[in-house]
């Protein structure tokens, strides 16, 4: 059976004690700065990424994202999922 969902992308730049992931299906975090960023505990370096594969799952809890603080280094991190449409 299929669901019907929409893909979304945002980005982050600023640090997140508590990011939501309510409803999200597979985010996926891809850094596009300078700056390495920590997502839930995990390192996460310039132009790696980050991807929770839970395909049958609708997220519902928060997690921490936090840069690395040198205010010299770009903080870009996209965040890609898809989200149910009912």
């Amino acid at each position: 059976m299929f669901v019907p969902g929409e893909l979304i992308n945002e980005v982050i730049t600023a640090n997140h004690a508590n990011y939501s992931l309510k409803d999200m299906i597979n985010p996926t975090f891809q850094n596009d700065g300078e700056a390495t960023v920590f997502i839930d505990g995990r390192i996460v370096k310039k132009g790696e990424s980050y991807a929770i594969n839970a395909p049958n799952v609708i997220l519902q809890n928060e997690i921490s994202i936090t840069f690395e603080p040198d205010q010299s280094k770009s903080k870009i991190l996209y965040v890609g999922f898809v989200k149910t449409i009912l």
